[in-house]
């Protein structure tokens, strides 16, 4: 490991972390194999149809909120100024639910259906109250920017599933193809015929973060299953090039690193996909 401005013990913590994430390291060889298997891997495509679903509503929000706000009976310069608080929405989502992930171990998934709830509730306001009840509209359209959680919580959720340089690599194309895609059809589900309302718009958010949830649980129970099936074959003997080992705890009150790294670095450097990897654990 050339890392110059690191010690020993910290090349040390930094290498055994990377082999028990068991999401490999950077690589600059394209491995086919690896980019077949993403393509054939079903999580692949969930993560795939949950990045359209969540951003057809992002699509239709930053081309027509300024209309729809401005629709409400507010004057340009108010509008802009009622927009601002749509970033901080945005910005806080992401963190809270993001935290919320990390400290509740292993509910990743769960999480993000809770996330994807709120921008469904804010749908819900806008769809069904009065265009009269301006403070009820505000706060579903406020509501409805909590979107950015569930949608960095689904793109994390399919890196941490993912092992291996070129099937990551491939992964996160597909997924970001998914972003574009969204984007594309969200604002044609907002139609000029429908205006002020623009009830289509709203419905077709309301249907895109209830699909969200319902691929969420899909994805849950797909992981669940094959942390179920992997369990089963736990007792059984493992090739090396698949096992990790712990830190042993004496290892980090001496100064023996550098055989410690030697021996820890050809797991962690191994780059093998998660189906290659007996032990990998899916992240639920």
């Amino acid at each position: 490991m050339n890392a110059w401005f690191l010690n020993e013990r910290e090349k040390y913590c930094i290498i055994t972390r990377l082999a028990e994430n068991k999401t490999g390291i950077v690589s600059k060889t394209w491995k086919r194999e690896q980019a077949v298997e993403a393509i054939i891997d079903p999580k692949t495509w969930i993560i795939f149809l949950f990045n359209i679903a969540i951003n057809v509503p992002n699509g239709g929000l930053i081309t027509f909120n300024g209309i729809i706000v401005n629709n409400l009976g507010f004057t340009a310069v108010q509008t802009s100024l009622l927009n601002m608080p749509t970033g901080i929405m945005s910005t806080l989502s992401a963190f809270i639910f993001s935290w919320v992930a990390a400290k509740w171990t292993n509910r990743r998934c769960l999480v993000t259906m809770i996330a994807a709830f709120i921008p469904a509730i804010g749908a819900i306001l806008v769809y069904a109250l009065p265009r009269t009840n301006i403070g009820g509209q505000m706060v579903g359209i406020y509501l409805l920017y909590t979107y950015f959680g569930p949608y960095v919580l689904g793109i994390s959720l399919g890196q941490a599933n993912t092992a291996g340089h070129t099937k990551k690599s491939v992964q996160y194309s597909i997924m970001y193809i998914g972003y574009a895609v969204g984007n594309l059809i969200g604002p044609q589900t907002f139609r000029a015929n429908q205006a002020p309302a623009y009830t289509g718009g709203f419905v077709s958010m309301l249907i895109c973060y209830c699909v969200c949830i319902g691929l969420m649980g899909t994805y849950w129970i797909l992981a669940a299953v094959l942390n179920a099936k992997r369990e089963t074959i736990a007792s059984s003997t493992l090739p090396s090039a698949m096992t990790t080992r712990p830190i042993p705890a004496t290892n980090l009150s001496n100064n023996n690193y550098v055989s410690d790294v030697d021996s820890i670095s050809e797991y962690a450097f191994a780059d093998l996909t998660d189906f290659e990897q007996l032990d990998f654990r899916y992240t639920t």
